[in-house]
């Protein structure tokens, strides 16, 4: 009688007695000779990492959003505190169904939108604009000279007096097409965003914004006031709240991946493992996150997702190898070890090449990728344990049912009537493909399929081919504001901003004026390009001002002392306070 130990894999072996605990790998005997201690620890493990998911946050950031090291962006961040609230902000239009703004209604609820939005955590308050802003103003040629104001004056009472008064102010303030529509149906209310809440430090929850800002656009529309929101606090805001949806779909997922391999397996508890390991796989991910700093973000969290799928992808393996060894007649510890010593290895190196496809995303220097890579590469790893592991150990105790066992080898089952297989007639189809004529027309036919995927792959288009956010639906909500205030308004949420830098109170000298004024002419005819602004610009329209109107004077004086008394009147956002950088 041959000893256990010489019993080489593949074997029958039915009695335990028979089978040399010693064999195997190292791997294999440290693993199943201490199966107990393997699921005692990976119970406390996902009990610990369950704990830790529960403090995972989910939310984005807008410079993860963007490519920190282009330079361009490193330009920004490095001014980004003198640029007076550009960048991430809000643009919320109060539109007036029926009629014009220039009414008293109308204009009490946009200064109610304004009031709250003043007092939002996280607004940069000092650059908010709307109608009711001081910031606001008017300036216009007078027979005493220059005259200006807040756009709605500090004595305005709502009467018609004051209304003309308001229509004539905006008509002389230059926001038409940027705070006001030009059909004066609508005005927008400019909300800048910064990083952190400033009472607490915190970054803003962009979830919560997005749930403050619906509830009042519900508390103000009405059958005469229509709100519109633009943004990216928006767009994130409104891609989290459809998270909800995303977790209905994550259960649907699990049930229908439990299905379909209860469909093919016919063994409850072996499917049920299958999904369970594989769900402590994401459970594993989901503690590590937090664990490591990290936070689920609109794009990261389709992760689990392809974890899961993952998981029962190479736990159906595992488990067909176990069912098919048990369906010989192996005991079900053996038949464990035996799928283990085939597919281990192999699995490994399939979800290690899985890991490092996804880290290569890391050389996209855009965050919300990388961490996305580095979810992903995270999720892939634990699979190693779930999956590989501690997957064929639970089987090892539970095996499967003598039914599903049989069925699996009923592909090998001989007809004893003329000593043939009994095939489904689709793999006796496939099985065609191995004899030289069929593996040739599939060959040339792969071919000429990768080829037209070549040539089609030229006309690839990269980047945002339709209008509003392409992470939302078309006739999304947020899309559908979008649209709106593209069509009213001659700016919209891309702004393209130009830096010019000088020496320290320079950037009204004259020969700065004219430079920056001769580069927004050349932007001006850029495809694209709505509308310019910059500093050169208000002073040739002041310059002409203050000479009685006269469009001769529409130039950019010489005269240090008129600049320096156009700059007074100047918006804070065309220049910093030292006077050493402009915007265009």
């Amino acid at each position: 009688m041959s000893h256990a130990h010489d019993i080489p894999d593949g074997v029958v072996i039915r009695d335990l007695a028979d089978f040399d605990a010693r064999s195997g790998s190292l791997p294999e005997r440290l693993l199943f000779n201490n199966r107990l201690l393997i699921v005692v620890l990976c119970a406390l493990v996902t009990a610990l990492l369950g704990y830790q998911a529960l403090g995972l946050s989910l939310n984005a950031a807008f410079e993860k959003m963007i490519p920190t090291k282009h330079p361009y962006i490193v330009n920004f961040l490095d001014n980004r505190s003198q640029l007076a609230g550009m960048g991430n902000s809000l643009r919320i239009a109060v539109e007036a169904k029926n009629g014009d703004i220039f009414d008293a209604g109308y204009l009490d609820t946009v200064k109610k939108i304004s009031d709250e939005l003043f007092l939002f955590p996280g607004v940069d308050r000092p650059y908010m604009k709307s109608l009711w802003t001081p910031s606001v103003r008017w300036t216009g040629v007078t027979e005493e000279g220059l005259d200006g104001g807040p756009v709605v004056p500090d004595d305005y009472d709502g009467s018609p007096a004051s209304l003309a008064q308001v229509r004539l102010n905006v008509e002389r303030s230059g926001e038409i097409g940027q705070l006001v529509a030009g059909n004066y149906r609508s005005s927008i209310v400019l909300v800048p965003l910064q990083d952190r809440v400033a009472e607490t430090g915190a970054r803003i929850d962009y979830h919560e914004l997005s749930r403050r800002i619906e509830a009042l656009r519900a508390r103000y529309e009405s059958d005469n006031i229509a709100i519109h929101v633009t943004g990216f606090a928006k767009v994130v805001g409104d891609l989290i709240e459809g998270l909800q949806q995303v977790l209905l779909f994550f259960a649907a997922a699990i049930a229908i991946c439990t299905a379909v391999l209860f469909w093919y397996t016919r063994c409850i508890r072996s499917t049920l493992l299958v999904v369970l390991c594989s769900m402590v796989a994401v459970v594993w991910l989901l503690g590590l996150l937090p664990t490591l700093g990290y936070e689920l973000d609109p794009y990261s969290v389709l992760v689990p997702f392809l974890v899961f799928a993952i998981g029962m992808s190479h736990g159906a393996q595992k488990m067909n190898g176990i069912m098919q060894d048990i369906g010989r007649g192996t005991h079900k510890l053996v038949a464990a070890r035996y799928t283990f010593r085939r597919l281990f290895l192999a699995g490994m190196t399939a979800l290690l090449a899985d890991a490092v496809g996804f880290a290569v995303l890391m050389v996209i220097d855009i965050q919300v990728i990388q961490d996305l890579a580095v979810t992903a590469s995270i999720g892939v790893a634990v699979l190693i344990f779930t999956n590989l592991v501690l997957l064929p150990i639970l089987l090892s105790y539970t095996g499967v049912s003598p039914v599903a066992a049989r069925r699996s080898l009923r592909d090998e089952i001989i007809d004893a009537a003329d000593g043939s297989h009994s095939k489904h007639p689709f793999w006796a189809f496939l099985d065609l493909f191995t004899q030289r004529r069929w593996a040739s027309v599939a060959v040339l036919a792969a071919t000429a399929m990768g080829v037209a995927g070549l040539v089609t792959s030229f006309q690839l288009r990269i980047g945002d081919t339709d209008p509003g956010a392409p992470e939302l639906r078309p006739d999304s909500r947020y899309n559908r504001d979008n649209a709106y205030v593209v069509a009213n308004y001659a700016a919209s949420s891309d702004v393209f901003i130009v830096m010019v830098k000088t020496p320290q109170y320079a950037c009204a000298h004259y020969s700065t004026l004219t430079a920056v004024d001769a580069l927004e002419r050349e932007l001006q005819q850029l495809p694209g390009v709505e509308a310019t602004s910059s500093l050169a610009g208000l002073a040739k329209v002041a310059n002409a001002g203050m000479n009685e109107g006269s469009l001769k004077w529409f130039e950019i004086p010489r005269s240090q002392d008129n600049l320096n008394a156009i700059i007074t009147r100047a918006p804070r956002e065309m220049f910093n306070q030292n006077c050493d950088l402009l915007t265009v």
